[in-house]
């Protein structure tokens, strides 16, 4: 963005469109006492990096792969219950909640997904890192596929005496 009109328009865009008017991604819904392995058989047949996990069908907790990860690093045992190693009480974005709050999360938060609930609490998807940049592509592509890469900002030979 070049100029302080794209700025406002890329402001004005991100607080009126509501994280429900995105395409929010469908991941695994599991139960707190599925185990980590079929967590992770799940979320590998859907190609995704995290399952949320639900308790009467409100979300109670997220699984990912980090949390996975974890779990192998540490020799523990895949077949214990994803409760057990699932990031309780997630912080969440509701379908009503502008994009531009769910962006803000996820900096402050350094998350790269942050579950979708509905009023209810019940889970609606994920939005997440993919989700903003296919937005901003959408709705801004001259301002993302013309910026250089970071190797042509920089220098390669040096200019002047």
């Amino acid at each position: 963005m070049n100029d302080g009109a794209d700025e406002l328009q890329l402001s004005s865009i991100l607080t009126s469109t509501t994280v429900g008017e995105t395409t929010l991604t469908d991941v695994p819904i599991l139960s707190g006492s599925d185990t980590i392995a079929a967590a992770a058989g799940e979320m590998r047949q859907q190609s995704h990096g995290s399952a949320v996990v639900c308790d009467d069908g409100k979300l109670i907790g997220i699984f990912t792969e980090r949390d996975f990860l974890r779990v192998i690093a540490s020799g523990g045992d895949i077949d214990s219950p994803v409760s057990s190693v699932m990031t309780r009480n997630p912080q969440t974005v509701t379908t009503s909640d502008s994009l531009f709050d769910a962006i803000r999360l996820m900096d402050v938060g350094g998350y790269r997904r942050v579950p979708v609930v509905d009023t209810d609490g019940a889970p609606a998807g994920i939005v997440d890192v993919k989700t903003a940049t296919h937005f901003l592509v959408e709705h801004f592509p001259a301002a993302v596929y013309n910026q250089a890469s970071q190797a042509q900002l920089n220098a390669k030979n040096r200019e002047g005496a």
